[in-house]
């Protein structure tokens, strides 16, 4: 029910009505505006309009006559009307400008732009059908639209009859009057633009709460909305394992790159990239803070990279830098200090196991001699009996 909106309008329930065509919009202020311009415009342009339109009648006058006609003047005699038409029609148009332009930027300001409404462009036949719009004569808001509009109404009547009465004082012959009278219809028409431009933000102001207030929400609609956009616990879960697999591979990739692991050593973990061969700056592969630094740990450990604790610096490089970054350059140095020594356990490691494989290769060798030279004496052994054996033989023959 209406009574139960309590809860704000979220920004999805906002962009809902703004397609809808449901804008925050004051008629009262986009006229206002336009109205205050034009009288503005009117009021700069004055002198200058009515010395031009002096001008511009005498010239008329000045072209009235027969010799202006001649087959010899004529064209020379439609220019110069040209002129003093564009002359004289040109503060209308500066003016019109001035309003239209007024409206416009009052619209976009109100609005946050410009907008096009399907919906509202489309044809609907309850608008146009009598019976289904009587209630919309005589409902509450026509009621409070009326009621605005007839406050400065009487203002402005007020004003007037207060000039109106001021004109009675002078000689009703008198040469003053006219001079007077603009002053007075240019005056009022400057208090009235100022009047229903000060009531149009009133409205404005109303226009707003009501809108906030049709806009509202209740907590029923709030879950509706979540459901709507969120999906369904299961589908949110499966969503989050998948989330989890996918960090998981990018973890598992981008540290199996790493040439070291700085940790904290149990709440952050940073992995540094680094190639010995380019020796570009070290790069942040990958950075955590608990659970996601133990994965971090755990696939380092996997991969075989080196883990080092050194809180400031794992501390200093999560909080500082952004994965795919480089390294600050204030903290080369306690990069440098490691990575130098990594490279020189790893140096001396390939050095160990150099000298261990040409080890073995020496014993292998040892090995291979001395079973060659058992294998030849046996060999030099057995030779000379044979021939014996085989004389004995002979022998037995007989």
């Amino acid at each position: 029910m209406p009574g139960d909106r309590t809860e704000q309008a979220t920004p999805h329930r906002r962009e809902r009505a703004k397609r809808d065509g449901d804008l925050l919009q004051s008629r009262e202020f986009t006229g206002a505006a336009g109205m205050l311009a034009g009288v503005v415009t009117l009021g700069w342009l004055g002198a200058r309009a009515v010395e031009n339109w002096r001008r511009s009648y005498v010239g008329f006058l000045d072209l009235g006559g027969v010799s202006q006609w001649d087959s010899a003047q004529i064209q020379a005699t439609e220019n110069a009307m040209r002129s003093l038409t564009i002359a004289v029609l040109a503060p209308a148009g500066i003016v019109i400008a001035s309003v239209v332009a007024a409206a416009i930027f009052a619209g976009i300001v109100q609005t946050g732009g410009m907008h096009v409404n399907a919906k509202a462009i489309g044809i609907r036949f309850d608008r146009i059908n009598p019976f289904a719009n009587a209630k919309n004569l005589f409902s509450l808001r026509t009621a409070a639209r009326l009621g605005k509009s007839l406050v400065p109404a009487a203002l402005l009547a007020v004003f007037a009859v207060q000039r109106i009465a001021r004109e009675s004082l002078v000689p009703p012959l008198s040469l003053a009057r006219l001079e007077l009278l603009g002053g007075d219809v240019y005056g009022l028409l400057l208090t009235a633009a100022w009047l229903l431009f000060g009531w149009a933000a009133v409205d404005y102001a109303l226009e707003w709460r009501s809108r906030e207030s049709r806009l509202r929400m209740s907590r029923e609609e709030l879950r509706e909305e979540f459901k709507e956009m969120e999906g369904s616990p299961q589908i949110r879960s499966r969503i989050r394992g998948l989330q989890r697999q996918m960090r998981r591979r990018k973890v598992k990739a981008d540290v199996s790159r790493a040439a070291v692991v700085l940790t904290n050593p149990t709440h952050y973990a940073v992995a540094l990239g680094f190639d010995f061969a380019t020796m570009e700056a070290p790069r942040v592969l990958a950075k955590g803070r608990n659970l996601l630094a133990e994965e971090i740990k755990a696939e380092a450990r996997w991969a075989g990279v080196a883990i080092v604790e050194n809180p400031p610096l794992a501390r200093s490089l999560y909080r500082s830098v952004e994965v795919g970054q480089p390294i600050p350059v204030d903290l080369y140095g306690a990069v440098a200090a490691i990575l130098a020594y990594l490279y020189r356990q790893r140096v001396e490691e390939e050095m160990r196991m150099r000298r261990n494989g040409e080890a073995r290769s020496r014993a292998n060798g040892g090995k291979r001699d001395a079973a060659s030279g058992a294998d030849n004496g046996a060999m030099r052994a057995v030779a000379p009996g044979a021939p014996a054996a085989n004389t004995a033989s002979a022998g037995e023959k007989p």
